[in-house]
């Protein structure tokens, strides 16, 4: 009998490329289709095959088509098996019969073999539905008799069962025999057992059972390999030797053998187990050696997972290390066969000095592994100082040299103990101070728990437990001893970690202080409720423990981007120059203008602290919420600046100060001694120089706040017209550097009346704009005083020509009238029986050729005023009696206007009575 080996490499190309077929060592679905959820390739038609094993649907007929088969289900329900690509040629057998042709390259024309035994119990293959069969010949030619499990051929009927099959190679196999006919391996094969009624198909390597109409078979339908690891280069069912290195003995010495394990998904999920016998029929090894060869030695149903079954096989002849490829045949009642997918097996020789002590995660993973009988401690953990740390959960023992296999994955028999070290103990000895008492030692003996003696769990915070772990592996050899390594972990008491929250507080100002602040030239304090945001994060200490006796947060606001979505967040004030000593009294704080910042104080005895918002002198602050910044925190998807950390409670606190304002609030007032806001201009120091200008109209206001600085102009276009012509002509002008008006002669100031003057902030623009004042502007003249009328003058002769000289008349009624300027200088009297200019006045006040002085005037009819200043009459006074009451005009014409006043005189022709 000759037995064909497989080359490794191409067995695990072969196991890769029917990736499909496997199973996940992770998944352990209760069922088949579950167990198919790990199916990458062909998912959807073995999906199909499962139901139909699973609801027992029976094949009435099949038709090959392109590329595969067509089945048809009692009952009408069809299932069509492709692999998804069209076939090459199939291969002649090499025995120079028909053998089995593949699908053509266009066409993809397939056919199902059928086997069947003659009455001598000899092999026939038929590849034309029966129609003729053919001896199905071994590689010298000679016909293949069927044989029993048992080597007898007594049971020839019974043995066919599902023991034909496909190889990986797409060689159709008589049990242990590959026979000459070759699959085309890009389409299921297709394999029809008369005997038993069974058409099976495999897909990817892996064979499934369907039951033709009227089938009787009762053997496994199913049986799938499931993986032991998710890497197929990694995934092999392992025995292991334990050996003691020869330094250690006078020859490495055997102390245990482990035989390898594998688990199996099956269908149906329960059978008869009395009834099952389970063997290896093909082992195949990469290099020539003596026969490998499994024997299973024990197996059973899972009891945790229905469906599944474990197997435990010895090796024979399997080299140390060398790679392995076998299945696993199951046949039930003596007589159906089903073998499951191939999978790897091999041997490990493993030393004793390549088994340690290891620290685990909760899935069993390996993360430390300890060197043996080492002094030095390894930190495996810590738990909640009021609950448990459960070292068998923890710590593990495994074989490593790159195995990284957990001894009890392994079937290896060991131990492991644990023993508290109870004794103080400095940084010399663990590494760290280890205090007597703390923790529970008997029960870290008893159970492997390590727990915290009730009344001191207070204390235990932060401190440490050493732990001696002690693994006995135990020898299965007669007369060789145990292997015993121990190690030191250090396990630590801590306050619990809780999941991570952020929580928003906002500071508020204490009693009657507020955040809405007028602009001040000094440093402006405010003091903050220090009690309630103490509560708030949780207690002093919470300060104090992270900061000690003082602490400043800068001050940092919101940015947001053109959709006005929040962005990030920047420094909102100047950088601090100057960290306040703790040792300082806040008044002595010194604060830079446009620096604003948070100060908390930690007060001595039993004082209360102190929490301060500072903003430096000059510091205007528009509207808005400011975040105290100590570290960021992501929040919401954005780095947020927080101020705390509550550590115990792992809970951050961004903090606030909400609806803070600085509000500067200019204000120009017009001082007391200005309030009638006229300008009435300047005279020198002698008063014989006048100009009509004004005062600085910085000298004139009082500006708020102290540093404001306000600025000045003169609009045109809110003048009057006149106004207006004056600043054309250049006679008016405005000086931006002093503030002040001046107005050049002539000007006629009463119809200049009122000029606009515009108050700005900072500076003249639009936007700082304040208000428009109104300044009157007045002669430098007063009005006539002491002004009369003359009353009634008689003049029996009162003809046309006579002349009345008033001035004369008027020496009673005019001997107090007088025109005055505003610094009580004379400038007209009534002397010597008439109206005279003061000597100085001409060169105060008419200093241009317009401005003409005296001047009398009448608009009454039948009268004028000669060049003596007389009244003459122009007309024959008509009537008995003739009386006529005559206005005249008296007008100083000046730089500045004319300055008058009318008065009367009744003129009557006849004898005064």
């Amino acid at each position: 009998m000759n037995k064909k080996f497989l080359n490794v490499i191409l067995f695990s190309a072969l196991m890769v490329g029917s990736a499909g077929t496997f199973v996940s060592c992770k998944d352990y679905d209760d069922d088949i289709n579950g167990l198919q959820e790990q199916i990458d390739a062909n998912k959807k038609q073995i999906d199909d095959i499962l139901a139909a094993i699973n609801g027992k649907k029976f094949i009435e007929s099949y038709t090959p088509v392109e590329g595969g088969y067509l089945l048809t289900f009692a009952g009408g329900e069809t299932l069509t098996i492709k692999n998804g690509a069209q076939g090459a040629q199939g291969e002649k057998g090499d025995q120079g019969l028909q053998g089995i042709q593949g699908p053509k390259g266009e066409t993809g024309a397939t056919i199902v073999p059928k086997f069947k035994v003659d009455a001598e119990n000899y092999w026939m293959i038929s590849v034309d539905e029966g129609e003729t069969y053919e001896y199905v010949l071994n590689d010298a030619g000679q016909k293949i008799k069927a044989k029993g499990a048992d080597g007898t051929n007594v049971d020839v009927e019974e043995v066919v069962g599902n023991y034909v099959k496909v190889d990986e190679e797409g060689y159709i196999c008589i049990g242990e025999y590959r026979t000459s006919f070759k699959y085309n391996v890009n389409i299921p094969s297709m394999i029809y057992n008369e005997k038993d009624g069974t058409m099976q198909v495999t897909i990817d390597g892996q064979s499934y059972t369907l039951l033709m109409e009227g089938s009787a078979f009762n053997g496994l339908q199913t049986i799938v390999y499931r993986k032991q690891a998710a890497d197929d280069a990694r995934d092999y069912a392992v025995a292991y030797q334990l050996y003691y290195p020869q330094d250690r003995t006078d020859t490495d010495t055997l102390f245990a053998a482990v035989p390898a394990k594998a688990s199996f998904k099956v269908y149906p999920s329960k059978f008869s187990k009395s009834d099952a016998e389970l063997f290896f029929s093909e082992t195949y090894q990469t290099r020539a050696a003596e026969l490998p060869k499994l024997s299973v030695l024990d197996w059973d149903f899972d009891k945790e997972q229905e469906g599944v079954i474990w197997v435990k096989m010895a090796p024979e002849n399997l080299v140390p290390n060398y790679d392995y490829a076998t299945s696993l045949d199951v046949k039930m009642y003596g007589q159906y066969v089903s073998a499951s997918d191939y999978f790897n097996v091999k041997s490990e020789r493993v030393s004793t000095r390549d088994i340690h002590n290891v620290r685990v995660n909760a899935e069993k993973e390996i993360k430390i592994s300890f060197f043996q009988n080492s002094q030095a401690t390894h930190n495996v953990g810590s738990f909640d100082y009021k609950a448990t740390y459960n070292l068998n959960d923890s710590i593990n023992a495994a074989l490593g040299n790159n195995l990284n296999v957990l001894l009890a994955d392994a079937d290896i028999q060991y131990e492991q103990k644990f023993e508290l070290i109870d004794e103080n103990a400095d940084m010399d000895l663990w590494g760290v101070t280890i205090k007597k008492g703390i923790f529970d030692a008997e029960k870290v003996a008893k159970e492997g728990i390590l727990a915290v003696k009730e009344e001191l769990q207070p204390s235990a915070i932060d401190e440490y437990a050493v732990v001696k772990v002690t693994t006995t592996v135990k020898s299965q050899v007669k007369d060789v001893h145990d292997l015993v390594i121990y190690n030191y972990v250090l396990v630590q008491a801590k306050r619990p970690e809780v999941e991570q929250s952020v929580e928003t507080i906002q500071l508020s100002p204490l009693g009657d202080a507020t955040f809405n602040l007028g602009y001040k030239t000094s440093t402006q304090i405010v003091k903050l409720d220090v009690r309630a945001f103490e509560t708030a994060i949780g207690g002093r200490d919470i300060l104090t423990r992270d900061f000690g006796s003082s602490i400043v947060w800068p001050l940092y606001k919101a940015q947001y981007n053109e959709s006005k979505e929040l962005t990030g967040y920047e420094q909102a004030f100047n950088s601090i120059e100057n960290y306040p000593a703790v040792t300082r009294w806040s008044v002595d704080v010194p604060v830079n203008a446009d620096e604003a910042f948070v100060w908390f104080k930690k007060a001595q005895g039993n004082a209360t602290d102190s929490l301060f918002l500072f903003i430096g002198p000059k510091t205007k602050v528009e509207k808005n919420t400011f975040y105290l910044m100590w570290r960021n925190v992501r929040h919401n998807g954005i780095y947020t600046p927080y101020a705390v950390e509550n550590r115990i409670d792992n809970k951050f606190f961004i903090t606030t100060i909400n609806d803070l304002a600085v509000t500067r609030s200019f204000d120009a007032t017009v001082k007391e001694e200005y309030s009638a806001q006229t300008i009435i201009g300047k005279w020198n120091a002698d008063k014989t120089k006048y100009t009509l200008e004004s005062n600085s109209f910085s000298d004139m206001y009082i500006i708020k706040p102290a540093d404001a600085v306000a600025k000045y102009n003169l609009d045109a276009n809110k003048q009057n017209a006149y106004v207006k012509e004056l600043m054309n002509k250049g006679q008016l002008t405005f000086n931006n550097n002093t503030y002040t008006v001046k107005f050049e002669p002539s000007v006629d100031v009463a119809k200049v009346k009122e000029l606009k003057i515009d108050i700005y902030d900072t500076e003249v623009h639009k936007d700082n704009f304040y208000r428009t004042d109104t300044w009157t502007v007045k002669s430098p003249l007063q009005d006539f005083k002491n002004t009369a009328n003359l009353g009634k003058h008689y003049d029996p002769t009162l003809a046309k020509g006579t002349v009345i000289k008033f001035q004369e008349l008027a020496a009673t009624a005019w001997k107090n009238l007088v025109l005055k300027d505003y610094i009580d200088q004379t400038i007209v009297s009534y002397k010597n029986k008439q109206l005279t200019e003061a000597a100085n006045a001409a060169g105060l006040y008419r200093t241009k050729d317009t401005s003409t002085g005296l001047k009398f005037t009448t608009n009454t009819e039948g009268w004028t005023i000669n060049e003596n200043n007389e009244l003459v009459c122009n007309i024959d006074p008509t009537g008995t009696v003739y009386t006529k009451t005559v206005t005249v005009t008296v007008s100083y014409k000046h730089d500045w206007g004319t300055t008058s006043f009318n008065f009367t005189i009744e003129v009557i022709r006849d004898v005064k009575p």
